[in-house]
C-alpha cells in the first residue's frame, strides 16, 4: 500500500521534469528550472520536517539535520536567483555540510560500528572520490597550477561524496520496511552528486550556462529525495539491520567498478599517463579491498565453526537421550549393526543386556515426575559406571541396553542389578527399584538380537523380576507382561 503513494509522486515528477525540459529547450538560459528547483527544495525540507516528528531519539536528530540541509540548499538557491554569488556558494557549501551531517548522525543512530561496515564505507567513499578527481577536481586543479581557487566548482561533488558515501553505506546495512525510503533517497542524493559533477566539470570548461538542462539534474535529484521521505511506518523499522545476513554485499563493489572504467578511461584519454593522486586512490581502494576480503574470509571460517557446533549439537541431540544424557535407541541400533558387521568379519561376537527396572510406575504415580527423572538420571549414572567401556543406552521410559563383550555379560548383569537396587534419595523420601535383565548374544541380525533380549528381559520379569535371564531358544514362547 505504502508504494503506491510514491508510484504516483515519481509519476507526477517525470512529468514536470519534463516540462521544464521543454521550457529550457525552447528558451535556453532563463530561470524557471531556479525557481523550480528553489520551491522544490524548500517543500523537501518541509517534508522532511514532518517525517522527523513522527521518529525519536537520535533519528529524529538525523531527519531534522538533513531536513535543515534542504531548506537551506533552498536559501542558497534564492541567494544564486536574487543576491551575490558568493554568499550563494557558502550556503550551498553550509547545506552540503548539513546533509552530511544528518547523513552521518543517521548512520550513528544504526548504530553501524563493525570493522566490515567501516570498510564497506571507505571502499565507496574512496572510489567516489577517485570518480571525482578525474573528472572534476583534478583538471580544476592542474588547470589552476595547484592553486586553491580551482576548488571553489568542486566543493559541490566533494561534499557529495561524504554524503553519498554514507548515504550508500546505510542502504547497504538497512532492512526492513525503512530499506525503501533510503533507497530511493540514496537514488536522489546520487542524482545530486552527478548534476554537481556536471555543472563542476562544465564550469571548468567554461561551457556551463545557468538555465541549461544541468541544472535538471538537480530538480530531479531533489524530487526524488523528496519522494523517499520515509513515511510512517518505515519510521517505526528504522531499526531493522543486518547482522549477519546481507542481500546487497555487492553494493560496495559497484562504486569500486565504477572507479575502475573511469581510470581505465582516464589513463586512455591521458595517453598511458598516471594521475598521481589517482594512482594513490587505487592503491588504496585496492589496500581496502584486499583487507574486507580477509576480513570476509576470517567471517567465512568463524560461519563454518558455528555450523559445525550446530550440526554437531544436533547430531548429538538426534543420538542422545535428553533426560540422561546418555545414547538412545537410534544410536545403539547403529552402533550394534556396526559391531556386528565387524564381528563377523573378526570373529569378535557382541552380547545385548536389555534392563527394564522394576517397581519403576509407583515411583511416578507417588512423588511425581520430577523424583522419576531423578530415579532415571541416578540409574543412568550407575549403569555407566557398571559398563566401562560398554555402551550404555536409553531405549525409552525405564528400558536401558548395554553392549558388551560376551564373556562379561552375566557378571556384568549381576552388577547392573545390584547397582540399581541401591537406594536412591529423591526430596524426602528413600525409594528402591529393581531390574530384571534379559541377554542375548547369538542372532542373524539386529532385529534378532534385539527380540532375543527383549524376550529374555520378559522372561526374568515372569520369573520372579530382579534376576537375569539368558536367551535361549525355548524362550520364544514366553507371553510379554506389564512393567
Amino acid at each position: 500500500m505504502r508504494a503506491a503513494p510514491r508510484l504516483r509522486e515519481t509519476t507526477i515528477a517525470l512529468i514536470v521534469t519534463f516540462a521544464l525540459f521543454t521550457v529550457v529547450v525552447r528558451h535556453p538560459g532563463g530561470s524557471v528550472i531556479g525557481w523550480a528547483t528553489c520551491a522544490l527544495t524548500f517543500g523537501v525540507g518541509l517534508r522532511w520536517l514532518r517525517s522527523a516528528r513522527r521518529a525519536r531519539g537520535r533519528t529524529r536528530i538525523g531527519l531534522r539535520l538533513l531536513a535543515a540541509g534542504f531548506l537551506l540548499w533552498s536559501a542558497g538557491q534564492l541567494t544564486w536567483l536574487t543576491g551575490p554569488p558568493q554568499l550563494a556558494t557558502a550556503t550551498f557549501d553550509a547545506a552540503i555540510l548539513l546533509m552530511a551531517a544528518g547523513a552521518a548522525w543517521m548512520a550513528a543512530a544504526r548504530r553501524l560500528g563493525s570493522v566490515r561496515a567501516v570498510l564497506d564505507g571507505l571502499i565507496m567513499a574512496t572510489s567516489l572520490c577517485f570518480i571525482s578527481w578525474a573528472v572534476v577536481v583534478g583538471p580544476l586543479y592542474r588547470a589552476s597550477d595547484g592553486g586553491t581557487a580551482a576548488f571553489s566548482a568542486a566543493t559541490y561533488p566533494l561534499g557529495d561524496v561524504l554524503i553519498g558515501s554514507i548515504t550508500l553505506l546505510m542502504l547497504y546495512e538497512t532492512r526492513g520496511p525503512r530499506r525503501r525510503s533510503v533507497a530511493v533517497a540514496a537514488a536522489g542524493l546520487l542524482a545530486v552528486f552527478a548534476a554537481d559533477t556536471a555543472y563542476a566539470s562544465q564550469v571548468f570548461a567554461g561551457t556551463y550556462e545557468p538555465g541549461g538542462v544541468t541544472d535538471l539534474g538537480w530538480f530531479l535529484g531533489f524530487a526524488i529525495v523528496g519522494i523517499g521521505a520515509p513515511r510512517a511506518g518505515e519510521i517505526d523499522g528504522d531499526t531493522d539491520l543486518v547482522t549477519e545476513e546481507r542481500t546487497w554485499d555487492h553494493l560496495p563493489y559497484v562504486p569500486f567498478g565504477a572507479a575502475l572504467l573511469t581510470g581505465v578511461v582516464e589513463f586512455a584519454v591521458r595517453g598511458g599517463r598516471v594521475d598521481g593522486v589517482l594512482f594513490l586512490l587505487m592503491i588504496l581502494m585496492t589496500v581496502l579491498i584486499l583487507v574486507r576480503q580477509v576480513l570476509a574470509l576470517r567471517d567465512n571460517r568463524r560461519l563454518n565453526r558455528r555450523l559445525a557446533e550446530v550440526v554437531e549439537d544436533l547430531r548429538h541431540r538426534a543420538y542422545h537421550d535428553p533426560l540422561t544424557g546418555l545414547p538412545n535407541r537410534a544410536l545403539l541400533l547403529d552402533t550394534l549393526e556396526r559391531r556386528l558387521s565387524a564381528g563377523a568379519e573378526t570373529d569378535r561376537p557382541v552380547a545385548l543386556l536389555y534392563v527394564d527396572l522394576d517397581g519403576f510406575k509407583p515411583v511416578n504415580d507417588t512423588h511425581g515426575h520430577e523424583a522419576g527423572d531423578r530415579v532415571l538420571t541416578t540409574i543412568a549414572e550407575r549403569l555407566a559406571g557398571c559398563a566401562g567401556d560398554g555402551l550404555v543406552a536409553r531405549m525409552g521410559g525405564d528400558e536401558f541396553a548395554l553392549l558388551v563383550p560376551p564373556d562379561v555379560a552375566d557378571d556384568l548383569a549381576e552388577r547392573v542389578i545390584a547397582a540399581v537396587a541401591a537406594p536412591i534419595r529423591v526430596r524426602d523420601a528413600v525409594v528402591i527399584v529393581g531390574a530384571s535383565v534379559g541377554i542375548a548374544s547369538r542372532g542373524t541380525g539386529v532385529g534378532d538380537l534385539m527380540r532375543h533380549a527383549d524376550v529374555a528381559m520378559y522372561a526374568a520379569k515372569l520369573r520372579g523380576r530382579n534376576r537375569v535371564v539368558t536367551f535361549t531358544p525355548e524362550l520364544e514362547p514366553v507371553t510379554p507382561v506389564a512393567a
